[in-house]
């Protein structure tokens, strides 16, 4: 039996061309690291020969057990940086993010999305089970929530608040929605914030994919070069208060194809309107093809339609499950597709 991927296309990147990427990668630390991902789905996500891999396990490529079992972030983000260019990172980022590249009205312009939710709790235990998501805030940026309901169906998904809340017997909740989003094109214009958000926007930092603990002890993280979403909002918001100016972090997803979730700064800029600077977003910039010109600098201010705001901040979870006392992050399957864009512009999911 072959193994996943097997009939992909494998990368040619010569083995010292992986080894160097390697040398270079920020490994999840121990007590933040789940090894699960075994030899056939390594190659599957970095799509490397198998010699490529064992030269790259014998180089350190952490790994444990006798089969080899790896952590996803790792390898994740050793594909990332690969330059491979067929690696399952490279490509899904690059698919996901093909929407910088086009013209920028076209990321502000109102968008409507089918958002579908499914989140499972741990089985094997009895009674009430209440398990909660961050409600999706369009409003924030202009936007609407045109349709919100849950499975079972529960009335707590109608009252205001910063979560929509499902209680069940059974172990699994679905959330349902009709959002629309828009954006709007700003401009920051402090010098003293500019010089802040400068430490991100000069190519010192790369971001990564790393547990959400981990991302929220920015202390462990941006000393080694890497700048995961959670960490920057958290530290340009203590900057920007340290300036005198109000801030604070939000929550939220990317939404597209890969529905990540994601983090960014809102500030109050010295025109008193608030501008939403996300740092990361034009980072990501590098990872989608061509990007257009003006991509990376409306990050910096700009309201864009493929982000869902939430009320949380950044060090918030998204997702919570109890039951019996005991409190866990619920496993969760999140799918946001693009119905259609108004404006008479023919939408595509990202």
């Amino acid at each position: 039996m072959k193994a996943a991927g097997a009939l992909r296309a494998r990368s040619d990147l010569p083995v010292d061309d992986w080894l160097a990427t390697l040398d270079a990668l920020f490994t999840i630390p121990p007590g933040y690291r789940r090894e699960d991902v075994d030899r056939a789905g390594a190659l599957d996500i970095l799509r490397c020969s198998d010699e490529v891999l064992t030269e790259l396990v014998n180089a350190g490529l952490p790994h444990s057990g006798d089969g080899e079992l790896f952590d996803r972030h790792d390898l994740f983000n050793l594909a990332l940086y690969s330059k491979s260019g067929v690696s399952a990172a490279e490509m899904g980022i690059r698919f996901a993010l093909r929407w910088m590249t086009r013209d920028p009205h076209t990321w502000f312009q109102p968008m409507r999305w089918n958002y579908s939710l499914t989140m499972t709790g741990p089985s094997g235990h009895g009674g009430e089970a209440t398990f909660s998501v961050a409600r999706p805030l369009p409003e924030a940026f202009g936007g609407q929530v045109e349709r919100l309901d849950t499975t079972p169906g529960n009335r707590d998904a109608e009252t205001p608040g910063p979560d929509v809340v499902v209680v069940t017997d059974g172990d699994t909740a679905q959330v349902d929605a009709v959002l629309r989003t828009v954006g709007e094109p700003r401009t920051l214009r402090s010098r003293r914030l500019r010089e802040i958000v400068s430490e991100y926007s000069h190519g010192d930092y790369r971001w990564a994919r790393m547990p959400e603990e981990l991302q929220r002890h920015p202390e462990l993280v941006l000393p080694h070069g890497v700048a995961p979403c959670i960490s920057v909002s958290l530290d340009l918001a203590g900057k920007a208060r340290a300036a005198g100016y109000p801030a604070r972090t939000r929550r939220g997803w990317i939404l597209g194809m890969l529905d990540l979730a994601h983090s960014w700064l809102e500030v109050t800029d010295d025109d008193g309107q608030v501008k939403i600077v996300d740092p990361i977003f034009a980072g990501l910039a590098d990872h989608a093809g061509r990007a257009h010109p003006d991509f990376r600098e409306a990050c910096f201010g700009s309201a864009l339609n493929r982000l869902l705001p939430t009320a949380h901040e950044a060090d918030n979870g998204l997702y919570h499950h109890s039951r019996g006392g005991t409190s866990t992050v619920p496993k969760s399957t999140l799918t946001i597709r693009a119905v259609k864009e108004l404006n008479a512009v023919k939408g595509e999911p990202l």
